[in-house]
């Protein structure tokens, strides 16, 4: 789709990729609550010779850009060849969207978008997802006062109006929940552990550092199968996880990656991190020997703790498992220096995970959306 003052074009050489990578600065002020990426990185990972993604998918990535030439939008459709294995559904996606307030920029974007995976052979335009599930996904639509926390996403409030007004609506819903952990009321707390001690076959330890590749098998098992009911869900390639482990082995803590075992045989996993973002923001996205020095300065400023991985296989649920993982968690995180706790994110109608933190009385602190359309 052409537009009288509106260029789309499609990313093809160095210079376009490092517009298209450095445009969402045109979008964010310095003191929204946007965390750039590490700028280094995000170049490698959208340059098809050498990002992982496109060892096994595909995207094009398109720029628009106004009548003086200047970048004012950009998107990517995105093949995402795994999921149409396991999904056979003819669903192609959306990603890394970021326009000015313009509905006709938004409109060209994602025709542009559209018209590429109609010719993959696609029949429905999902996201966002930049670049899969497994990656950032969503686009918030509540709580824009609060900062993103590590591999969640921001963005300013307009852009739900623009992606609406291409005719993509609801197909799921993920949220985060938060509170103080001073909060929590201990009193649950004790409660799990009380719950967890019923079960002599349940133990819960923590991930061996020293014996990372043998613990990453483990996680990708109990990954893999706990979450593999989930809507959307795309199994992981224990490549992409190990790459993922230990691009994040220097900010895990061993005492919150925790296995639960069951006869010794390990069934259940949860992972918190620290957020790092609070660093990376810090530092402007630039590793330089100034910016590390930002990044080691803020460090130690960061009180949030984000749950990120929590699951148990399906045949062990219900038998303690875990109220131990729950309970050894928490009990963790009271006697450290982190003051907040951010579970994220968890779709809208998991009602399993719901129940436990109804329970522990945290609220829905953030909301992102996922859109779909025909096309």
């Amino acid at each position: 789709m052409r537009l009288p003052v509106l260029r789309i074009e499609t990313v093809e050489t160095p210079a376009q990729l490092r517009e298209f990578v450095r445009f969402p600065l045109r979008i964010y002020s310095t003191d929204s609550p946007w965390v750039p990426p590490i700028w280094k990185e995000e170049m490698k990972r959208l340059d098809s010779a050498r990002g992982d993604f496109f060892q096994h998918s595909d995207a094009q990535l398109y720029l628009a850009r106004d009548a003086d030439g200047e970048p004012v939008g950009r998107i990517a459709a995105i093949r995402f060849n795994r999921h149409l294995e396991v999904y056979d559904d003819g669903v192609g996606f959306f990603g890394f969207f970021e326009c000015i307030d313009d509905t006709t920029v938004a409109g060209g974007l994602f025709a542009a978008a559209g018209e590429w995976l109609r010719e993959q052979g696609l029949k429905k335009i999902r996201g966002p997802a930049s670049f899969t599930i497994n990656d950032e996904i969503g686009l918030l639509i509540e709580n824009f006062d609060d900062a993103p926390t590590l591999l969640t996403t921001w963005n300013p409030s307009y852009y739900q109006r623009l992606v609406e007004s291409t005719g993509l609506a609801k197909a799921a819903d993920l949220v985060a929940r938060g509170k103080p952990l001073v909060e929590i009321d201990p009193a649950y707390i004790d409660r799990l552990g009380r719950v967890a001690s019923r079960n002599e076959r349940v133990t819960v330890r923590q991930a061996n550092f020293a014996k990372l590749d043998d613990e990453i098998d483990i996680l990708v098992k109990v990954y893999a199968e706990a979450w593999s009911e989930n809507w959307g869900a795309v199994p992981i390639s224990r490549a992409e996880f190990d790459k993922l482990v230990h691009e994040l082995k220097p900010f895990l803590l061993q005492e919150c990656t925790l296995i639960a075992e069951y006869d010794g045989e390990p069934v259940g996993v949860s992972v918190a991190i620290p957020d790092i973002n609070v660093a990376v923001k810090a530092c402007g996205g630039k590793l330089g020997p100034l910016g590390l020095i930002r990044f080691m300065l803020a460090r130690r400023r960061i009180d949030l703790i984000r749950g990120v991985v929590g699951g148990v296989l399906k045949p062990f649920r219900n038998r303690g498992i875990e109220a131990a993982l729950g309970y050894r968690t928490l009990k963790t995180l009271q006697q450290s220096r982190f003051k907040h706790i951010e579970f994220s994110w968890m779709l809208e109608s998991n009602q399993r995970i719901h129940r436990v933190l109804d329970n522990l009385n945290i609220p829905v602190t953030k909301r992102w959306r996922v859109y779909e359309r025909p096309l």
